[in-house]
């Protein structure tokens, strides 16, 4: 075989090596925002068959395409750009590695307890609360944006609407608007625990 034909055939490798990473990590995050190439490209202003390309390493993105892909995904160029570390993707959160907290002076007796606190820009936010046994009369409600959901642990409990009482025991558990006033104690033998989950992300 002559030894110049052998040159032209590995030739097309050695350019792929450098773009394979941000490649890979374009289409994952492609993936994970559960968008088509076209869907992507059109959000990118970008044409379907260069995307293509620069998932299958084939192109190499400018610093331009960079940032209009990043902004596309909502992510920053540095997440585009690298993989995050598997610790801030997969968290593990240890029953003694929760942190707490109280909340504000208004609402004594409650005890939070967050979590996932080492992740950052969440989606949701998650913690555990113990709801007191009694409330003060003149013990504000609260409401926030975005929406709650509210999974007994443990004990008994209920929460406190301004029209409604929802009574809950252990296994179940209460979606609700947020923005709906609310307040809950705990009715058992026992202080309630319960995993309380809050979103405040806006819907696109």
């Amino acid at each position: 075989m002559n030894p110049s034909h052998r040159m032209k055939e590995k030739q097309p490798s050695a350019p792929n090596a450098e773009p394979s990473g941000i490649a890979a990590r374009l289409a994952e995050l492609r993936k994970l925002n559960g968008l088509t190439l076209e869907e992507l490209a059109q959000r990118a202003s970008l044409t379907k068959s260069y995307l293509s390309k620069l998932e299958r390493g084939l192109s190499s993105p400018t610093i331009g395409t960079v940032l209009k892909l990043a902004d596309a995904l909502g992510v920053t160029v540095d997440q585009l750009i690298a993989r995050a570390p598997r610790s801030n993707e997969i968290l593990l959160v240890k029953a003694a590695d929760r942190v707490p907290f109280s909340p504000s002076t208004e609402r004594q007796g409650y005890t939070y307890e967050a979590i996932a606190t080492a992740r950052p820009d969440k989606a949701m936010q998650p913690f555990i609360m113990l709801p007191p046994f009694t409330l003060a009369e003149d013990q504000p409600m609260a409401s926030h944006a975005g929406e709650e959901l509210i999974f007994v642990i443990s004990g008994a409990m209920e929460v406190v609407f301004d029209d409604r009482t929802v009574p809950m025991q252990a296994g179940d558990s209460l979606y609700f608007n947020a923005a709906i006033p609310h307040r809950s104690r705990s009715t058992g033998r026992v202080q309630a625990q319960a995993l309380v989950v809050v979103s405040d992300r806006k819907r696109d």
